[in-house]
């Protein structure tokens, strides 16, 4: 068998994985974070790292029991509840909380590229018809390089990924040599303090978020029950390690009083740290490293976005909840390509209204955390069924202490969420979640009971899928 029809190899995965988290969010929300937190706002990130290895960690268990595309569907529809209905509501529940995230990510990340590139073209400052063609032209991109098959689409992505870290490493080195301690004292400040150190991390967390992806295409990974883990432990930790050091580099070449007193700042905060600290120097032309590196970030994050969330529509379109056009794949690259189109459409249509930037993040962080919370469960009730004999399988890789991380991360997502909303989170973000979920049921529901009139059961479909 040619390595064309192996599957994704573990080094391609974790490159993937990379590029897919390393994305808008440390170019835009490390910024929103610094000024809630001051340079405390290193923790934030770290604090976020940990909640998601913990996270990875169960999801990684659970991918080796069920090695299977649209895993974020597929592990709670398996373990969570005792009839149809509670598997497949659990199941969805998961899914329609991850599309939020990964559909209104790739919106987000799309509104966020025309805004980095306007800063420094004036042609598209100067023209709102830019502004709206940038975010469509990238989408139409990014969809046709995931509607190839997954091992071209991997080398394509993986290229872009090598050209960003080498970016990244140059910002890097820069921030070390040019900035000044002075800039990070005191090291805990901001408009929060030490509350926004914690009120943060949902929203840090949201660049992480691309390492649950790995499960939304497990089934194409080549022996993912013991490669999964190996991918998302590698990718995560290699990303936490490179955020820690693009933000102690921009806060060293910019005080947070910068950004306190111009809030713009705060969605540019590589690009004005770099600016500020090497404005006016010979080698001052070498600050266009910010968006090009945002270029490559912007793109390679919203192709594993638009990745993970095409595997997810397809999984639940096979389960019933969802028309069954887009369970199909294309028959010669076996990719869902009405999968992906329905994604890209979506997150088009949200690119219109670019003023609703702030509460696409904001119902992002809900929702992330929701899955979160969703997978910690499933891990739990995991262990309960695999002690009382009702699932027998066990993953080559297993959780360490029992449901001792699982019902931490439960913990630490339930403290952040609440101090996220006690803080700027906004009661708006938090009804559009609500409508968000009422939607999902509605959708659930009549699908649900037009299945079951049918004679239809989603679990078989989607097993059949496998």
């Amino acid at each position: 068998m040619g390595k064309e029809n192996q599957g994704l190899s573990p080094r391609v995965c974790i490159l993937m994985a990379i590029g897919g988290m390393v994305g808008s969010s440390i170019f835009t929300l490390s910024g929103v974070t610094y000024g809630m937190a001051g340079p405390g706002a290193i923790l934030t990130w770290l604090a976020a790292a940990v909640v998601l290895l913990l996270y990875s960690l169960n999801i990684a268990e659970l991918a080796t029991i069920y090695p299977q595309s649209g895993g974020i569907y597929v592990y709670p529809s398996k373990v969570v509840g005792k009839t149809t209905f509670q598997r497949d509501l659990a199941g969805w529940l998961a899914s329609w909380s991850w599309l939020n995230v990964t559909v209104f990510g790739t919106a987000f990340s799309a509104i966020c590229l025309a805004t980095y590139l306007q800063e420094f073209l004036a042609f598209i400052k100067d023209s709102r018809a830019m502004q709206y063609i940038i975010p469509l032209v990238w989408l139409l991109f990014v969809w046709f390089i995931n509607a190839l098959n997954i091992n071209k689409f991997g080398k394509i992505h993986n290229t872009l990924t090598y050209t960003l870290m080498f970016v990244i490493s140059i910002y890097i080195v820069l921030g070390l040599i040019n900035g000044s301690v002075a800039n990070i004292k005191p090291f805990i400040s901001g408009t929060m303090g030490g509350r926004g150190v914690l009120a943060g991390i949902p929203i840090a967390m949201l660049a992480y978020g691309s390492v649950m992806s790995v499960a939304t295409y497990a089934g194409e990974i080549r022996d993912p029950r013991r490669n999964v883990p190996k991918i998302i432990g590698t990718a995560l930790s290699i990303v936490a390690t490179v955020y820690a050091l693009i933000l102690l580099s921009t806060f060293l070449m910019a005080p947070v009083g910068d950004f306190l007193e111009n809030p713009g700042r705060q969605y540019f905060p590589l690009a004005y740290a770099l600016g500020s600290s090497i404005g006016g120097k010979s080698f001052a032309w070498i600050t266009n490293i910010v968006p090009i590196a945002a270029l490559l970030a912007l793109t390679t994050n919203m192709s594993i976005m638009v990745l993970g969330a095409s595997r997810i529509v397809q999984t639940t379109a096979l389960s019933g909840y969802l028309p069954r056009k887009l369970g199909e794949v294309h028959p010669k690259t076996k990719t869902p390509v009405w999968a992906l189109t329905a994604v890209a459409v979506v997150a088009a249509l949200l690119t219109l209204k670019p003023d609703l930037i702030w509460l696409i993040i904001n119902t992002g962080s809900i929702c992330s955390a929701i899955t979160v919370a969703i997978i910690a469960i499933t891990l739990i009730t995991l262990r309960y069924k695999q002690r009382k004999g009702e699932i027998k399988e066990r993953g080559v890789f297993q959780v360490p202490f029992g449901i001792l991380f699982p019902v931490i991360t439960l913990v630490v997502v339930a403290t952040t969420v609440t101090y996220l909303f006690m803080g700027d989170g906004g009661l708006t973000s938090l009804y559009l979640t609500l409508g968000w979920y009422a939607l999902g049921m509605a959708i659930f529901l009549i699908r649900f009971y037009t299945n079951k009139k049918k004679g239809l059961v989603a679990t078989e479909e989607v097993d059949k899928g496998e």
